[in-house]
């Protein structure tokens, strides 16, 4: 039942991504097949896992607060349907880190937002430290992608989204080997934090540059 809701949701989502938000992707080849990993990306909407998601031919994992599953049975067994894991924005919860490293172990992919929650401005934030701790315990490659024009298409105050153009880049994965030179401690997962934004802002450049 999953795959099938996952699928008419994933077809659903791209025509209407393709026809009211002339939707582009870039960089898919970035993201590896095969073997699990970590989504970065911004945050600016809640359009923002959907449209992350639509770009890829296979399905993906999505953390969402857990406070979206028990607001409303419905809607929380809807978006269970189509992988989403719930995850507590208070702490780091041991049952939904297990679940996401038994995932990526799979073979994967995980969709995460260093920021923690939706920017109010549409810019992008720092990321938090919390982000750092959490990919490295789930132990695999953390692939950034940049989101343009969620937030302008549906920012906080909106209900509907806008017919603004919409697109999404991703780029080459970030292996947490990098960070192994800063000792185990908060230093390092901010320092992941910090390095998954840098490689957001330059994706956030590269796209600025296509148009």
């Amino acid at each position: 039942m999953n795959r099938i809701m996952y699928f008419l949701g994933w077809l659903l989502s791209r025509i209407v991504l393709t026809v009211w938000h002339r939707y582009r992707i870039f960089g898919t080849h970035h993201v590896p097949r095969g073997r699990g990993a970590l989504i970065a990306s911004n945050h600016a909407s809640y359009l923002d896992p959907t449209i992350v998601g639509s770009a890829l031919r296979f399905p993906i994992w999505y953390l969402a607060r857990n406070t979206l599953f028990s607001r409303n049975k419905f809607f929380g067994w809807l978006i269970a349907s189509v992988n989403a894991v719930p995850i507590s924005r208070e702490r780091l919860d041991l049952k939904t880190l297990h679940c996401i490293h038994d995932l990526c172990a799979k073979g994967a992919k995980v969709l995460i937002f260093p920021e923690g929650t939706r920017s109010p401005d549409g810019q992008l934030q720092k990321g938090h430290a919390g982000i750092g701790l959490f990919a490295e315990k789930v132990g695999v490659d953390i692939v950034p992608a940049y989101v343009a024009g969620s937030f302008e298409a549906l920012p906080r105050q909106k209900l509907l989204p806008r017919p603004v153009r919409i697109s999404v880049i991703f780029g080459p994965p970030l292996t947490l080997g990098r960070w192994q030179h800063i000792p185990p401690g908060r230093e390092r997962y901010q320092a992941i934090a910090d390095d998954l934004m840098a490689a957001i802002a330059d994706l956030k450049h590269q796209l600025e540059a296509k148009t």
